[in-house]
This record gives structure tokens, C-alpha cells and sequence, in this order.
């Protein structure tokens, strides 16, 4: 006859017991982690396909055929949410290219050279993170206003990429450290110049850490609202975000299902490069040490 496994936790039980007990709360809470998260994505994109006419008498959770529409995207063809997308677009891939270039010289001398308070001087570029959009964007405005940058694109790329650069250059930086610097050595012998051998040996191996770095500042960019708000005041070069609480307050009437159209074609561009980038992602993300 077996001796029968003696309690062994908080509860009285076996261990195998309590574990399965573990296990299954995870993945219940798991669940409902999902669950709260993927609704809205879900309520979004059933009503951005939905009649509106139906949408404003009621709204079924499991939608039939019948009220299936693709008429609510309309709303994007209008000449104004054209200038929005164009101008978030400009914005987008100007903070992308001044982030990944920035970024990665930064995080090459981190890595690379020694100077004094090389770690402080990392450690201090983080504190950008502690202050929140709208207090540094009252002073920009200012600022902005006084050099003539205020309602440019180009004024909202410099912000947004002040923004979006401590994390890039720290994910650089632990990424180049990955790197052997043997391999520039070799270039090195065979007559390269730093400057080569950082162009022609890191750049190449760093192409997962510039596609997370390109992502965290296209999403930031694309999504924007706070600064462009503030440094963009004129409708001709404001961006999506902010475009659309303008149209809204102009509009007298602008049907929900179309703001949930509107919506969703903000929503898609940051998913879709997420899908497809998701394997350098990974690979950017899993840094030691970041």
C-alpha cells in the first residue's frame, strides 16, 4: 500500500494539488485578461462594419449578414480626413527615420566608448519618462511659438522623437552590447575605417532592435494626440488624433459607426506592423539587462 503525499501548502494539499489549483487560476485570470482586452478591438470593428442606421436603434453583440456594411468608411474619403492621414503619415515616417538614426550612433558610443559618467549619463536619459506630455508640451508651444517651429510638422517630429529616443537609445545600446566587437576588429585589419565598420558590421545585425525601435516611435507617432494638439493648432497640417476630435466638434451630426470606422483605420496601421514584425520584435525586445 502507498504511502499517501503529505500536505504541502497554505491550503492543506498536496503539491501537485496546489499546483494544478495555480495553474488553473492563471489561466482564468489569463482569460479574462484577454477577454477585457479584446472586446473593445471586437465592439470596434462590429460597429465600424455596421449599418449606422442600425447601430444608433440597437446593437447585437453577434451581428447578422443583413446589417453588414462597408459604406461607414466613407468618412475617410472626405478631403479633410486626406489631409490628416497625409499629415500623420509625414509625421509618422519623420520620427521613425530621426529616432532609428539617432539612436543607433548613440547606442554604438555607449556601447562602443568610454567616457566619464558614461552609465549616469544613460541612467539620466530616462527621466524624460517621468514627465507627462502636456506638461512638456506648454512649454514647446512657447518655445516653438518664439523659433517659428509652432504648426509645423516638422516642429511635432522633433517632439515626438525627444520623446520616443531614451528607450531607443537604451534598447541600442544593450543590443550593440550583444554584438562581438570582434567582428569589427576583423574589419578593422582588413583596412575599415570606425565608421565603416559601424556601418557595414553593426547596422546589418541590428535590424531587430531598429524594427522595435521603429515600431515603439511609429506607434507613438501614429497615435499622438497630446502634442499635436498643442503644437499644431491650424487644421491643414494637424494630424488624425486630434483631426478627428476637430471634425467631430464641427460635424452637427457624425454617426457612431463611423467614428468606429474612423477608428479602426487608426487602430489597423501599428497592428498590422506589429503582425508582420513580430519575429524581429521578439528578437529586438529580448535584450539582457534592458
Amino acid at each position: 500500500m502507498s504511502q499517501s503525499e503529505p500536505p504541502g501548502g497554505i491550503f492543506g494539499l498536496s503539491y501537485d494539488g496546489e499546483t494544478r489549483i495555480f495553474e488553473t487560476l492563471k489561466l482564468i485570470s489569463t482569460a479574462i485578461i484577454v477577454l477585457v482586452g479584446a472586446w473593445p478591438i471586437y465592439w470596434v470593428t462590429q460597429l465600424a462594419f455596421t449599418e449606422y442606421e442600425t447601430v444608433e436603434d440597437v446593437v447585437t453583440v453577434f451581428p447578422t449578414p443583413d446589417i453588414f456594411t462597408l459604406g461607414n468608411f466613407v468618412v475617410l474619403t472626405q478631403p479633410r480626413m486626406y489631409t490628416y492621414i497625409f499629415n500623420t503619415v509625414v509625421v509618422a515616417i519623420g520620427t521613425i527615420v530621426t529616432v532609428v538614426l539617432v539612436s543607433l550612433i548613440a547606442g554604438y558610443g555607449l556601447a562602443r566608448l568610454e567616457f566619464p559618467q558614461k552609465e549616469n549619463f544613460a541612467r539620466v536619459l530616462l527621466i524624460g519618462y517621468l514627465f507627462s506630455p502636456i506638461v512638456i508640451g506648454i512649454p514647446l508651444y512657447q518655445i516653438w511659438r518664439s523659433i517659428g517651429l509652432l504648426g509645423t510638422r516638422i516642429g511635432l517630429i522633433i517632439a515626438l522623437s525627444a520623446i520616443s529616443m531614451p528607450f531607443a537609445v537604451w534598447l541600442m545600446w544593450k543590443y550593440i552590447m550583444t554584438i562581438p566587437e570582434a567582428h569589427e576588429e576583423a574589419a578593422w585589419v582588413d583596412g575599415a575605417s570606425r565608421w565603416r565598420g559601424f556601418r557595414d558590421v553593426v547596422v546589418p545585425q541590428c535590424r531587430p532592435a531598429i524594427i522595435a525601435a521603429a515600431l515603439f516611435a511609429f506607434a507613438l507617432a501614429w497615435n499622438d494626440f497630446t502634442f499635436a494638439q498643442i503644437l499644431l493648432p491650424q487644421t491643414d497640417t494637424t494630424t488624425f488624433a486630434p483631426g478627428i476630435l476637430r471634425a467631430m466638434g464641427q460635424a452637427q451630426f457624425l454617426p457612431d459607426a463611423y467614428l468606429m470606422a474612423i477608428s479602426l483605420a487608426m487602430t489597423l496601421p501599428p497592428l498590422l506592423f506589429a503582425y508582420f514584425m513580430q519575429s524581429y520584435l521578439l528578437k529586438g525586445f529580448q535584450v539582457r539587462a534592458l
